[in-house]
């Protein structure tokens, strides 16, 4: 089922776009309705997000229903998956960049590939790193972290990630917070690269993953991006943000093909 799941809910993210908006809105509500200036952050964040985890977990529990959890499992994968139109939003970028609208091409690159808007200048040299390590980034959040912790807590598990993602919109929110998401990032970013060096350079990849595996203080983006650019090799800059949405595409592919086999082998 765990397969069926995350194939319906990937096949569906990138046909449609933008429709977590609405949910995020409730989620953030949530947040200030149970959150206290007085509290602590650690009581803060296992309030918004730990709370919600076990009541789900507990309720699914209670009710021992496959065809209850198949939906909720679904519809909290499509929240966490979001829209998967980065490779129409990066044709868009590119033509944009052909076409000498350098802004235009920057505001897609914010909103749409993950590009940190407040590191890049429109038409700035070396903007095309920045768009290569947001799709990267884009790719761990909405497809990877999800996936992992689906397979390890089901329902819940994506609950907590998708609520953990949410708070950390918040430009306010303090450093406990940023250490619960890289402490829910730890795991399958490692799997992600290691999946991108089998996927790509494996000779490069391999030895500067294994040398920093064990970090766990090593900043996750900064790790990942290390290991995408050495698992790509050595790309021309006119085809370095298409051969970096190539390597992602195999290695999500590469996880679904591993979770049909464990459904295979698991029966």
């Amino acid at each position: 089922m765990d397969f069926l799941v995350v194939v319906i809910a990937y096949v569906v993210s990138v046909s449609v776009t933008h429709y977590d908006e609405p949910v995020s809105a409730v989620a953030m509500r949530w947040r200030k309705f149970s959150y206290r200036p007085s509290m602590s952050a650690k009581l803060g964040v296992a309030i918004y997000a730990l709370v919600p985890t076990l009541l789900l977990g507990f309720i699914l529990y209670l009710l021992s229903s496959g065809f209850v959890e198949f939906v909720l499992s679904l519809a909290l994968l499509l929240l966490a998956f979001k829209s998967g139109d980065q490779p129409e939003s990066l044709a868009e970028y590119q033509r944009k960049v052909e076409q000498g609208e350098d802004a235009a091409a920057w505001q897609i690159a914010v909103e749409q590939l993950g590009l940190e808007g407040q590191m890049y200048e429109p038409g700035e040299e070396g903007i095309q790193e920045g768009v290569q390590a947001g799709l990267g980034y884009l790719f761990l959040e909405r497809f990877f972290v999800p996936v992992f912790w689906f397979i390890a807590f089901g329902a819940p598990g994506i609950l907590l990630v998708w609520l953990v993602s949410v708070l950390m919109k918040d430009e306010s929110v303090d450093s406990f917070a940023h250490l619960v998401r890289h402490a829910l990032y730890w795991f399958p970013v490692r799997l992600m690269a290691i999946t991108m060096a089998l996927m790509g350079s494996f000779s490069h990849c391999f030895p500067l993953w294994l040398q920093q595996l064990k970090d766990f203080d090593r900043d996750d983006r900064v790790f990942l991006i290390t290991c995408m650019k050495s698992a790509i090799g050595h790309a021309h800059e006119d085809t370095l943000l298409d051969e970096t949405l190539t390597l992602l595409k195999r290695s999500q592919l590469a996880w679904l093909v591993g979770l049909a086999l464990w459904l295979i082998f698991s029966f």
